[in-house]
């Protein structure tokens, strides 16, 4: 293959819907998994000490996602045992130390602190009943950016520089088209084109996927996929796509997948390779990772029933019933 052909566009193309026999690719053994998860959930008395001990550990990972949502998308690089800390003790002390990139402390408790309010506002949204909608989607986008200032931008020497963020819960005025490090631009949607896409994106998930009922780990790749593939914001698409992932799993009282920075390279093959039409690759590789966030969460289950209310957190504290110990200093 020439030069000039490996670094040809990769054209942007209208979205699509579920691929043929999609509704045959769940994950082996995830379906006895939330069986058992459910009977669970339904052995514990709503706010019993149990179901409470049960609740902290979910909080924490809803702050894992959060946390790592942002990381992926190089907002902040965290430095080694902090993340762990973080999701043990909350955002509240979190301080630009933290990074590597030595960050103000205001804007990364910021960051996180959005991301985390931005899950629990699409947790709202699905207690509420009500379909997806675009107007959702721009206040979680309009959520998890309300603190950031600035987006990487090019110059007319198509050198990277940082520009203001603006358009925060907007959609698109300009093409924001990546350039790989291997040269090839990645094309997304149009500008003019996004609205009616994003509008078919709806009336496609809301008018047959979501009725289909299709697996879990199905329905969270085509919403992820899909939207990311067609990038209608500016910046903070990849945020939005793994609440979209998100939003599927809780719509199930499932806990979603956390998708971390260091199995970014196996997380972007994956998405790459439904960017080829191979969605069951990312539909795979997000089955995997929602089974392993299911069986924790039935391990934690089973503690609770059992009143074994104690567990490690991973930063070297322990949580017993509702109180946390932070490890003990060296």
């Amino acid at each position: 293959m020439s030069a000039a052909k490996a670094r040809a566009p990769e054209k942007w193309k209208p979205l699509t819907g579920m691929p043929d026999g999609a509704e045959r690719w769940a994950m082996p053994g995830y379906a006895d998994l939330e069986a058992e998860w459910n009977e669970c959930l339904g052995g514990l008395k709503a706010g019993s000490p149990g179901s409470r001990f049960l609740d902290g550990w979910l909080r924490e990972r809803i702050r894992a996602f959060a946390l790592e949502t942002g990381q992926i998308e190089g907002l902040y690089t965290l430095r080694r045992g902090v993340t762990e800390q973080l999701i043990a003790e909350g955002f509240a002390g979190a301080v630009g130390a933290h990074t590597f990139e030595g960050l103000d402390d205001r804007t990364l408790r910021g960051l996180l602190q959005d991301q985390e309010a931005a899950y629990d506002m699409m947790f709202d949204d699905v207690a509420s009943g009500r379909p997806l909608s675009v107007y959702m989607i721009k206040s979680w986008h309009a959520l998890l950016t309300r603190r950031q200032e600035t987006v990487t931008g090019l110059d007319l020497r198509g050198r990277r520089v940082q520009v203001e963020f603006r358009g925060k819960g907007e959609w698109k005025i300009r093409p924001n088209n990546p350039r790989r490090r291997d040269g090839v631009v990645h094309e997304y949607c149009p500008p003019e084109q996004v609205d009616p896409e994003m509008r078919r994106f709806l009336d496609l998930y809301n008018g047959g996927i979501f009725e289909r009922n299709h697996p879990v780990n199905v329905e969270a790749a085509w919403l992820h996929h899909r939207f990311v593939r067609t990038h209608p914001f500016q910046d903070g698409n990849g945020r939005v796509s793994r609440l979209l992932m998100a939003w599927a799993y809780v719509k199930r009282r499932l806990p979603p997948p956390v998708v971390n920075a260091e199995g970014k390279p196996d997380y972007i093959l994956a998405l790459e390779a439904a960017d080829k039409g191979e969605l069951k690759v990312f539909s795979d590789y997000v089955g995997i990772r929602s089974a392993e966030t299911l069986l924790s969460a039935i391990q934690i289950a089973r503690r609770a029933l059992s009143g074994q209310l104690n567990r490690p957190n991973g930063n070297g504290g322990r949580t017993v019933g509702d109180e946390y110990f932070p490890p003990e200093a060296d």
